[in-house]
């Protein structure tokens, strides 16, 4: 979202009667000091109540135990104007926000930020292995909040798909020493490619199978220890979010919201709208660190729909009806909602 996408009004001598033109509606604004530098911005169910929070006309309100708040430091001494997008639904909010601080602030400087967490796993390799990785470049699968996670769903795959768990390079030979001190090949939790117990072609197999349950929540449904949004890193996804003007539908590809792809449509025309989404390629900055904290948090109430490629029309379509977010109070078929198309 660029700056002159916000609406914007001056701050005179008296602050009270500019703030009329901010709207009493969810949004996200920004408080803005001499030559447009930003000092301030956040999220709000009530822009104006915010916007008068930080400029000294919050009302006091009284703390737990009866004493007065202490009031927020005030910015009317500097501030010179007020800004803002009003948003529909929780996670177009979240978005607004993050394009406007992704400028000002790095997500490497953000402590409510953590760098996600993957699985890399390239079934091209000779002998295949499972390891947590950072985000970077490879075959990764994820996303994962912490290393914690990453590890336990490596922990799940392991116990289905015996690849080895171990980094030593080897010529594969039934003679090894290795197979009298490697615990995994004596409990047989290994495929054991080191001791020729499988081929090097079936144990490629097997990893391009581990490779193809991290890929695909469908075929996950009995495995609790591994979230619904683990996938490939790379490829494309959904998010569902809910509003009073409809339904929002945002492409995600390679863990960057496309926003300029993303609808907001009435419920009665998704089967429409369905039809008219993309994933064009992107090369900005991917929006993993950001989206994983809000996927993993209590109040990401939007769904994430892992998106394969041969998935049809009509089955995008039901999988979308079958993500939407039960907190919302979705308007009627036939309201007077149209589709329009988000741009930042």
């Amino acid at each position: 979202m660029k700056p002159e996408a916000l609406a914007r009004v001056a701050l005179a001598s008296e602050v009270g009667p500019a703030l009329e033109a901010v709207p009493k509606a969810p949004g996200v604004g920004q408080i803005l000091g001499p030559d447009a530098r930003s000092l301030l911005i956040g999220t709000s169910s009530n822009l104006r109540r915010w916007a008068a929070s930080h400029l000294g006309l919050d009302r006091p309100r009284p703390a737990p135990g009866g004493r007065a708040r202490r009031p927020r430091t005030s910015l009317a001494g500097i501030a010179t104007a007020v800004a803002w997008v009003e948003t529909d639904g929780p996670f177009r909010q979240r978005l607004a926000y993050e394009r406007l601080t992704g400028p000002l602030l790095p997500a490497s400087a953000r402590r409510d930020l953590k760098p996600p967490s993957f699985l890399h796993l390239d079934p091209a390799e000779r002998f295949p292995r499972v390891s947590v990785r950072a985000l970077g470049e490879g075959a990764l699968y994820g996303p994962f909040r912490d290393r914690r996670a990453a590890e336990k769903t490596k922990g799940a795959l392991q116990r289905l798909f015996p690849l080895r768990p171990c980094d030593y390079s080897f010529e594969p030979d039934p003679g090894l020493p290795l197979g009298l001190a490697c615990l995994y090949a004596q409990v047989r939790s290994c495929a054991a490619p080191c001791l020729a117990r499988v081929g090097e072609a079936d144990y490629r197999a097997l990893a391009a199978s581990a490779a193809g349950w991290l890929a695909s929540p469908a075929r996950r449904e009995d495995e609790t220890a591994v979230p619904v949004t683990v996938a490939d890193a790379a490829g494309r996804a959904l998010i569902v979010d809910g509003g009073r003007r409809g339904v929002g539908l945002y492409p995600v590809r390679g863990g960057r919201v496309l926003d300029a792809a993303a609808l907001v449509v009435p419920p009665a025309e998704l089967d429409a709208a369905v039809l008219q989404l993309s994933w064009p390629e992107s090369q900005a900055a991917s929006d993993w660190p950001w989206l994983t904290a809000w996927l993993g948090s209590p109040k990401a109430r939007a769904s994430f729909v892992v998106v394969a490629d041969a998935w049809s029309a009509p089955q995008l379509s039901a999988a979308v009806r079958a993500a939407l977010p039960r907190a919302y109070a979705l308007r009627a078929a036939g309201g007077n909602v149209g589709a329009t198309r988000e741009e930042a």
